[in-house]
């Protein structure tokens, strides 16, 4: 399949199901896809062979990257069940700070598994000069 195709998928799907705006159901949806889209990439076929400024081959490898990080951004949003700041699910309208005040950490395999792992947010800062801003909700 060539990267083109591969990308082109990847952003369609990640535009339909990983939008601003989004619900657990697109959030599942985009998941199934983005994982079938990933796994496609094994079947991927760089028509450009040469070893000098070969195009083609510099875009199968940021297209592999982008994969992983399609797949961690969306495994991640799914994951998460609250609205903060760009995160908009209209399932979870609300932030919620006792539950979701942490950092996500996504890993993606070589196979396309993912792993999700949490760290603390810090509320305070490295010197006296600043001081910390609390979390607030974002209003319009």
């Amino acid at each position: 399949m060539p990267t083109a195709e591969i990308r082109n998928n990847m952003q369609r799907a990640m535009q339909a199901d990983a939008a601003v705006f989004r619900t657990g159901e697109t959030l599942s949806e985009g998941v199934r896809k983005i994982r079938e889209i990933n796994a496609s990439f094994e079947d991927v076929r760089v028509s450009d062979r040469s070893m000098v400024w070969n195009s083609d081959l510099v875009e199968t490898l940021e297209l592999q990257n982008l994969l992983g990080q399609a797949l961690a951004t969306i495994v991640s949003a799914e994951n998460r069940t609250e609205s903060r700041g760009a995160h908009a699910r209209e399932d979870f309208p609300d932030r919620d700070d006792a539950n979701w005040q942490k950092h996500t950490v996504c890993w993606v395999d070589e196979t396309g598994n993912t792993r999700i792992d949490y760290r603390p947010v810090h509320m305070y800062t490295l010197s006296d000069d600043v001081d910390v801003v609390p979390p607030k909700p974002r209003v319009y």
